[in-house]
């Protein structure tokens, strides 16, 4: 296993918080990779730069090298995590760098070692828990922009030339008058038999482009409504045009035009990382322009230069994987265990939950004791009693709200978009169900590539061969160990 060591140490120095120094992190990662057998092929570092964003010098480098395939190393180790990044976004993006690659990561002092079949199936994971956060994350944020337009807001961006937004967290448009003029009149003009785009153009150059011009003009925000998404809803704010003339204009608008440009694929490369040319360098995955061939490619261009068809390496190893048995007994039993882990997770919670309701009562009969000693008094309460009863009815009220707060959040945990372990349950019963891994997704046939085969090799004979984790290996060796890479997962969720 061929190591690149990573260290750094933040503006504050290494006595800070007891950061070691760089030095000290080499040493302890040099120790970590002579017991395990390994090399290391380089060391790079930082001083004195923050873990808060990956903008140093050294960290950019390794991440050239992985975004582009050429790093001559397999796995990249650090003294701890911290010292890669402390961010969790970031984290996330490079550790799915790292899974695409099928390169591995190491913390030498905190027990985390992705570089072994198991760890890379845990890479695995995590990229099927980060890809989904970030559809969920943008699902949010599409229905958080739909909701704003079906209020007749603008969503984002900036607005259509002739209106502006309003001031800090006011979505509404209003109309800027000087440009809005600009806007009929290009409408009028182009509704015009003797008027059309080369006139508007050259009147208005600098202003409105061809292509500006042509959007103008079919955009209906203009008419006093909001677009979203292919939804139109009534808006908040004054049309600038009548529908009449924008009518007349889309009689005469040509049709509008559409490129059917063929586009690289995105082909996934399920071999990365693991497939190697029997010369003895990576193969990397590269396409040709017009996406529709693909081909792991040797990465000694020079002298090698050897390539082959990246589907019929990834069909070979398909068959293979299909050739091996699945075994159902354990994936019900990973479910099984996994339930037994969420039901005792809420057997946990219920003290505090039941805790939690007896304050909520406690605290609202102290209220309405409050309000039935007012009420009883009357009149003959003076102000300065009032004004304490009331500041004490405010803290009790904070007091409730802060109650419920929590209690909501017991009883809505495994509700979350995060639900780690409502993911994994899915997983495991569609791999119960699955019957072929040609006609699954791409991130567990992944997996399920890292978890059982070691390499790939495309031999000079033009075959390749493929060598498993284990020769005697019968069973897919991800339904055996991802449990406990799973449960592992929730514990430190």
């Amino acid at each position: 296993m061929k190591y690149l060591i990573y260290a750094r140490v933040s503006p504050r120095g290494s006595d800070f918080e007891g950061e070691t120094s760089i030095a000290m992190q080499l040493e302890i990662c040099r120790r970590y990779v002579k017991e395990h057998g390994g090399t290391v092929v380089d060391e790079r570092f930082d001083e004195f730069f923050s873990g808060k964003d990956t903008k140093r010098p050294e960290f950019q480098r390794v991440m050239d090298e992985l975004d582009s395939g050429r790093g001559e190393w397999d796995t990249l180790i650090v003294y701890k995590l911290s010292r890669m990044t402390r961010s969790l976004k970031d984290g996330a993006n490079i550790f799915d760098k790292l899974f695409q690659q099928g390169r591995g990561f190491v913390s030498a002092t905190e027990n985390l070692d992705f570089s072994s079949p198991a760890g890379r199936a845990m890479l695995g994971m995590m990229q099927v828990f980060n890809q989904f956060e970030r559809e969920q994350s943008a699902e949010n944020t599409r229905n958080k922009m739909m909701q704003i337009a079906a209020r007749g807001e603008w969503p984002s961006g900036n607005p259509p030339f002739g209106y502006r937004r309003g001031e800090k967290k006011d979505n509404k448009l209003y109309v800027d008058e000087r440009n809005a003029a600009i806007v009929r009149d290009v409408f009028e003009m182009y509704a015009s038999v003797h008027e059309r785009t080369r006139t508007i153009i050259s009147k208005y150059r600098g202003i409105v482009s061809q292509n500006r011009l042509f959007v103008m003009l079919r955009n209906q925000t203009y008419l006093g409504k909001i677009v979203y998404n292919g939804k139109i809803f009534p808006g908040k704010h004054p049309a600038i045009i009548s529908q009449e003339l924008f009518d007349r204009v889309q009689k005469v608008l040509p049709d509008p035009v559409i490129y059917n440009r063929p586009k690289a694929q995105q082909y996934k490369y399920l071999l990365s990382g693991i497939i190697y040319c029997e010369c003895g360098n990576h193969m990397v995955g590269q396409s040709a322009k017009s996406g529709d061939y693909n081909y792991y490619t040797c990465r000694d261009k020079e002298h090698c230069k050897r390539r082959v068809s990246a589907r019929l390496v990834d069909k070979a190893v398909l068959d293979y994987l299909n050739s091996m048995k699945i075994p159902q007994n354990k994936i019900d039993r990973a479910v099984e265990q996994l339930q037994k882990e969420a039901e005792l997770e809420r057997e946990k919670d219920q003290p505090e939950i039941n805790q939690l309701r007896r304050s909520i009562v406690e605290c609202e009969k102290e209220k309405e004791s409050l309000i039935d000693a007012i009420m009883v008094a009357g009149k003959t309460l003076d102000e300065d009693l009032i004004s304490r009863i009331n500041i004490k009815s405010g803290k009790i009220t904070a007091e409730i709200e802060r109650l419920k707060e929590r209690l909501d959040k017991l009883l809505n945990k495994g509700t979350t978009d995060t639900d780690y372990r409502t993911i994994a349950l899915d997983m495991l019963k569609k791999l119960k169900a699955l019957k072929d891994l040609n006609e699954t997704d791409p991130i567990t046939i992944r997996q399920a590539i890292l978890a059982n085969i070691h390499r790939v090799v495309y031999t000079f004979e033009k075959d390749f061969k493929i060598y498993p984790i284990s020769s005697n290996e019968k069973e897919w060796c991800a339904i055996r160990k991802l449990v406990e890479l799973l449960l592992l997962r929730f514990r430190v969720a």
